[in-house]
């Protein structure tokens, strides 16, 4: 994929700013990013104004799809940063923070991304749905690690989050699953393996986010 066709896909469902367009998409240097956007917004491919970007929260120069279905920032975002102003400053493991970085993630690879549940307010359904390169849809069911409770808690969340994947195989067998959680937790660590019968029956991926942002795929 092209450096244009990478930022467009991103843009697709997000309104950004340099800097996070330049982290999520891989373009480097962000000189490259504005060249490239300022070129998209003169054929009117995308927009470009002072705002709020959807990943750092900064108000800076943010760019978003022309033409687009209101953005990410536009609607999960926004209610996020309610819950966020309401609860301070949310850890790098909290679950909105982490189906960010699976949605950058999966930008920059290629896939377009369908549906991106706002997980501020609880949104039922999957959290995320895109369609990878070849075609073939990806449903992914994710969690972030609590704050409170952390062990007991974090089993009923890693057991609600497998559920899940159940729930859409049923309903698509075809359908490519993939389990996002948080890494460097001991708990989902040491319950993944108890699960591997299950990832052989009913084949799914696992992503783990780091702290700094990568995705690890497994």
């Amino acid at each position: 994929m092209t450096n244009t066709g990478k930022i467009l896909s991103i843009l697709s469902f997000a309104e950004l700013c340099d800097d996070c367009i330049s982290d999520a998409s891989g373009v480097k240097p962000r000189q490259t990013v504005y060249t490239i956007c300022t070129a998209l917004l003169k054929e009117k491919s995308i927009l470009r104004h002072r705002g709020k970007c959807s990943r750092c929260r900064k108000f800076k120069l943010v760019s978003h799809v022309s033409g687009s279905q209101p953005t990410y920032s536009e609607t999960a975002a926004t209610v996020q940063e309610s819950a966020l102003e309401a609860k301070g400053t949310a850890a790098w493991y909290w679950e909105g923070n982490v189906q960010t970085q699976v949605v950058s993630y999966l930008a920059y690879n290629g896939y377009t991304i369908l549906h991106a549940a706002d997980t501020a307010s609880r949104e039922a359904g999957k959290d995320i749905v895109a369609v990878a390169p070849d075609g073939s849809e990806l449903w992914v069911s994710m969690k972030g690690y609590p704050e409170k409770s952390s062990n007991t808690q974090a089993r009923h969340w890693f057991s609600a989050a497998v559920f899940d994947l159940l729930l859409y195989h049923g309903q698509d067998p075809n359908a490519r699953l993939t389990l996002a959680l948080p890494a460097g937790f001991v708990t989902y660590a040491n319950l993944l393996p108890r699960i591997e019968w299950l990832k052989l029956a009913m084949p799914f991926q696992v992503f783990w986010v780091t702290e700094d942002g990568s995705v690890m795929v497994e």
